[in-house]
């Protein structure tokens, strides 16, 4: 496997591929869990292990790496995944899928290294998950993060691989000190301190003796909350793009954007100010980070070069417009007529020196490099931006 490919995931189409030196090679047929996402396993030695998601059409977890591609059976709808700092040990839990309310609360914890997996009942409501050192020395724990009431509930990895069959419900050492709004996590495996985005900062945590124990929460530094954390894993420090303005998703094109980078540690926090509009999800790469945003007056990705002391604006490109963006004074993901609302994904290479955004509903990938912008055609739409993961070695432990 070339470990330098960009992959890109039609989730819409279920169609799955893989672009190198601008050309594109199909993959297969899987149904990508949109919001897990794309899982980098930790490398070992000299190169990666390989990476991860759930397809959510055939109920498996798919991992690729040096050998070849595996499926493990896994509970769906996928709604999170994660796994622990080995890369051996992958949680998956679900979520919504084609329903209006949360209806399942079954967790799948699979072992790669004896192919097997295991499934336990825990609690509905779309939880996060995350594994996390133990500061008291002991086994990692697996942790869920639940919402409506908040709580974060610590499992010995032990634990939930001795699970007796029929998927039985089991409970965990919980806290409920955190808010109810919860969406979006990270966990540094180095210094074993996590947190978890919510409506009153980043609310930090370790596990300390298997118990969850909240920390210092750091309060967002600009007006708003981010919804959606990255892991920059060579510093401790957690990035999200702060949403503020208009409480309302009608006024999506009002809304304020910011970077937000927070040292994990030490709470020591940083910004800067982004276009308005909708900026769903972004990227991180080398001492990069690379967000688009979509707006009526015009589609822009920024480019942001984030090496210490400061952080600046490297590069602001005007990307091609999308046949069918999302309407102002409509739900952001409310069909255009008869086509869905269509939006970007964002991926920048390990190195920072290519950044890469689709064209949702167009079918098209832009490559921007050295102040150039090149377009890449995919066989099918890529319908809602589709899903991009670049291949390199990461110790982010949770899918994005």
């Amino acid at each position: 496997m070339n470990f330098q490919n960009l992959f890109v995931a039609d989730y819409r189409a279920g169609r799955t591929y893989a672009v190198a030196d601008g050309a594109v090679r199909e993959l297969g047929n899987a149904v990508l869990a949109e919001h897990a996402g794309f899982l980098a396993l930790p490398g070992t030695g000299r190169g990666p292990a390989g990476w991860a998601f759930v397809d959510d059409r055939s109920g498996a977890l798919v991992v690729s790496g040096d050998r070849g591609e595996q499926r493990f059976p896994v509970a769906i709808p996928g709604e999170h995944i994660a796994c622990d700092a080995s890369g051996r040990y992958v949680v998956v839990t679900t979520g919504l899928g084609a329903n209006t309310q949360p209806w399942s609360d079954v967790v799948t914890l699979v072992d790669l290294e004896r192919s097997e997996s295991v499934r336990f009942r825990s609690r509905v409501g779309e939880p996060g998950a995350m594994v996390v050192p133990d500061q008291a020395g002991g086994e990692p724990a697996l942790v869920l993060r639940h919402r409506e009431p908040g709580a974060l509930e610590a499992f010995p990895l032990s634990r939930c691989l001795d699970v007796a069959a029929h998927v039985p419900q089991i409970t965990g050492e919980a806290v409920r000190g955190i808010a109810d709004d919860g969406h979006g996590d990270v966990v540094d495996q180095r210094t074993g301190i996590a947190a978890t985005a919510t409506s009153r900062g980043l609310e930090r945590f370790v596990v300390d003796g298997g118990v969850p124990r909240m920390l210092d929460t750091v309060a967002w530094p600009v007006p708003g909350r981010a919804y959606y954390l990255r892991l920059d894993p060579e510093n401790g420090r957690a990035v999200g793009v702060v949403r503020g303005g208009p409480a309302s998703p009608r006024a999506w094109t009002e809304w304020t954007n910011h970077l937000v980078d927070t040292d994990l540690s030490t709470g020591e926090t940083r910004w800067l100010e982004l276009p308005h509009g909708l900026a769903f999800r972004f990227a991180l790469g080398g001492s990069r980070a690379a967000v688009a945003t979509i707006h009526p007056d015009g589609d822009e990705l920024t480019v942001i070069e984030r090496a210490e002391p400061s952080m600046r604006v490297a590069h602001t490109v005007a990307l091609p417009a999308m046949s069918c963006p999302p309407a102002p004074g409509h739900l952001p993901w409310d069909p255009v007529g008869d086509a869905p609302a269509q939006r970007r994904s964002v991926a920048v290479d390990p190195t920072g020196t290519t950044v890469a955004v689709t064209r949702g509903g167009d079918g098209q990938l832009h490559l921007f490099r050295d102040g150039g912008l090149d377009t890449v055609t995919v066989p099918s739409p890529l319908d809602e931006g589709g899903h991009l993961y670049w291949q390199g070695r990461s110790t982010d432990t949770i899918g994005r």
